[in-house]
């Protein structure tokens, strides 16, 4: 695992402390489930717009998705 140093505004470290208070989780946890979730969100995101960008992507309206959902079902 690497580790990482970071600075945290004061008021930024109490309310962590807070939250790990009262989470029963570390600050440590805390922040590493923080940066997961954007790393993943992130992630996420390219796959989007590398997906928006193809144009051999088939686009379909929310209507037409719902319809899909629906039948679905």
């Amino acid at each position: 695992m690497t580790s990482f140093s970071i600075d945290l505004a004061d008021s930024t470290a109490v309310a962590l402390r807070e939250i790990a208070e009262t989470t029963a989780e570390t600050p440590d946890t805390l922040i590493r489930r923080a940066v997961e979730e954007l790393v993943a969100d992130y992630s996420d995101g390219r796959i989007a717009i590398q997906r928006l960008a193809d144009p051999t992507d088939v686009m379909i309206s929310s209507e037409e998705l719902r319809r899909r959902l629906a039948e679905d079902r």
